[in-house]
Formats: structure tokens, C-alpha cells, sequence
């Protein structure tokens, strides 16, 4: 009785923290790039090809709750239809999507440094 008490809590406690994190899902639109610091604003729609890629890094990650530091603005972003993803102004690899963060690796990070860069923007930018 007592380990089906156990293993009945556990699982309860899984299906809780499944449930309160979130998959994204990046409409097959166009993304809008905004850099907007310093000199620099720049609102720019990417290109296909570009929105492709930023689609492929973002879409089926997973968001969780945190405390960062990173600095986060939607004037260092990417849009998709009314979707906003922040993109850390320290440079980090956490991306902040409606209150709530996932992670990318520094590779991914890298491309998106690479895409505000030809665009105008740079980082950091705290």
C-alpha cells in the first residue's frame, strides 16, 4: 500500500511539471527582426530563408519559469504574427516567450548573433 501510495505521488508530480511547461510552436510566417539601442533601430521583415532558420532553433523547445539576469527587451527581438521572442542582451543562450524562457545551444545563438548582425544589430547590448 504504501510504495503504490509512493509511486502514485511521483507520478502525479511528473504530470504536473509536464504539464506546466510549454512546446512552442513558430507560425510558417515571415519573422519581423527589431533592433532597437543605442543609434541602431532597425524593424526589418527576414527574408524566407531566414525566418526558416530562426523557425528551426525555436520551434519544440520547451519553456520553463526563471530569475535571469540576462536582460531581456522586445526591442532586441524576433516576431512571428504576434508571437514575440526576446533574445538576451548579454549574449546569452535563453530566449525569453511570453513571461517564460527555454534555452538554445551557443551554436544556435551563434546564428542568430550572425542574422542581427547583418541586419545592423549587435551584442551585447545592456
Amino acid at each position: 500500500m504504501k510504495k503504490s501510495l509512493i509511486i502514485l505521488m511521483l507520478a502525479l508530480v511528473a504530470i504536473m511539471f509536464v504539464s506546466c511547461a510549454k512546446t512552442i510552436t513558430v507560425p510558417e510566417t515571415n519573422a519581423v527582426l527589431t533592433f532597437k539601442y543605442g543609434d541602431c533601430d532597425v524593424v526589418i521583415e527576414l527574408s524566407a530563408e531566414e525566418s526558416e532558420t530562426v523557425r528551426s532553433i525555436f520551434n519544440n523547445k520547451r519553456t520553463y519559469q526563471d530569475n535571469t539576469s540576462c536582460g531581456f527587451t522586445e526591442n532586441v527581438s524576433f516576431r512571428f504574427n504576434d508571437l514575440v521572442f526576446c533574445i538576451a542582451c548579454d549574449n546569452c543562450s535563453t530566449i525569453e516567450f511570453q513571461g517564460r524562457y527555454f534555452s538554445i545551444s551557443d551554436d544556435e545563438r551563434e546564428t542568430i548573433n550572425l542574422i542581427f548582425e547583418k541586419h545592423g544589430g549587435f551584442f551585447p547590448c545592456v
